[in-house]
């Protein structure tokens, strides 16, 4: 379905989206705990909840909760759909080789093409045939090397599943972890779950024989999904996000101190934090350590006036699209000029027009051309507007709760 967007400024007051990030980290750890989570809407949130009861934990779904129970081990092959989760992949297959379930993982879209060597490569040295898309055998322990410079969803796999393990293992970071904020999140989670995990100069030290213990858990609100809102607010007459806390590990969070950068301003209080327009000027940020941000903080870029620059643009090429590409595309269709340099994509800040934005398929594309669209100067086009299910599945309706005017073309 395409998205046909009238430029109308937004405002108003929203509640913050749940994080999948938690989300896909706290389904595991209260499936292994026989415990219960409220896991939200998202797509990929509900893949891992029901890729779990595929290998076999025993699960009863209440809406956009699950509890779980016991543990049902199979010798049989299981087929876990994992859609175009790269967290429900990355983190199950070495869940499953933990727990001994041979399993072919079956994905869709781009996935299947996103890098997976790293983590098959070192769960194949430990006792498993490993592929991509497959995993035969059980995990020992040892010590597990892993290319950090890749993905944090390999480290975070790894550390879901060694504390099962009958004996200790260490992970030894090969290169500076990228993503490290989700990383963060990952032992957050798990100390949550009461396992613990030691850090040391080269990676973490996971002892063995352990058991998770997380009862009733809550997911936080979203600061990857509450950029495109907040970003909306510092485009137009202010825009104030419930539902967030300042003390979350998520790295996104560093939205806030972008649209301050930016000249927005932002101010948190007892109703929510808040962002609204400033005088908007050219910007420079690492986006290496929030690939996230980088499709909304374009927009943002897109209206600044001067050259801002989004450094650590390369891992955007494995994204759910080519999001460098995507991201330079959607700024040519409004008329915002864009340049790569080495590293970094250059964006000429001006007045954006409407235009023809193909979302790629991506979420946080569409959601971005939308943001776009709502100040540019006449009518766009927003292609496969339902791939906002990945992560935000009301971005929609929020998106003309706050005033946001659009008609669906189906």
């Amino acid at each position: 379905m395409i998205a046909h967007v009238l430029p109308h400024p937004l405002s108003g007051r929203v509640a913050a989206v749940k994080s999948k990030s938690y989300a896909h980290r706290l389904l595991i750890a209260a499936a292994l705990s026989g415990g219960r989570v409220a896991f939200g809407d998202s797509d990929d949130a509900r893949y891992t909840a029901r890729a779990l009861e595929a290998l076999g934990f025993t699960a009863t779904f209440d809406g956009d909760s699950v509890a779980y129970g016991a543990f049902r081990p199979s010798d049989e092959v299981k087929r876990i759909e994992v859609g175009e989760s790269g967290s429900t992949l990355r983190f199950l297959l070495p869940l499953a080789a933990a727990i001994g379930v041979q399993a072919d993982l079956v994905t869709a879209g781009r996935l299947g093409e996103r890098p997976m060597g790293a983590l098959t490569e070192t769960l194949s040295g430990h006792g498993v045939t490993a592929t991509a898309h497959s995993v035969r055998g059980r995990l020992t322990p040892g010590v597990y090397e892993i290319d950090a410079t890749i993905s944090s969803q390999f480290v975070t796999g790894l550390l879901l599943a060694l504390p099962l393990l009958a004996g200790d293992s260490e992970i030894r970071l090969l290169g500076r972890a990228v993503s490290a904020p989700y990383i963060d999140i990952t032992l957050e989670v798990l100390a949550q779950a009461g396992v613990e995990i030691v850090k040391t100069p080269t990676g973490f030290l996971v002892p063995g024989g352990q058991t998770y213990r997380l009862t009733d858990a809550v997911v936080p609100g979203d600061f990857s999904g509450a950029a495109f809102p907040l970003v909306a607010g510092a485009l137009g007459d202010g825009v104030t996000l419930t539902g967030l806390s300042l003390l979350s590990a998520q790295g996104d969070k560093a939205v806030l101190d972008v649209i301050r950068l930016a000249g927005g301003i932002v101010t948190v209080s007892e109703e929510g934090i808040t962002a609204k327009k400033g005088a908007l000027r050219a910007f420079r940020v690492n986006v290496g350590e929030t690939p996230d941000l980088a499709p909304i903080l374009s927009v943002l870029a897109a209206y600044a006036t001067g050259e801002s620059v989004l450094d650590g643009v390369a891992r955007l090429r494995d994204k759910e699209s080519d999001r460098l590409a995507a991201i330079e595309e959607m700024l040519a269709a409004a008329g915002i000029a864009s340049r790569e340099e080495g590293d970094s994509l250059v964006i000429a800040g001006g007045v954006p027009t409407g235009g023809v934005f193909d979302s790629r398929s991506d979420h946080r594309m569409a959601m971005s051309a939308a943001i776009l669209a709502a100040f540019a100067k006449g009518e766009s086009r927003v292609s496969d507007m339902t791939c906002v299910k990945k992560s935000y599945p009301g971005f929609w309706e929020d998106f003309a709760g706050l005033g946001g005017r659009y008609a669906v073309e189906r």
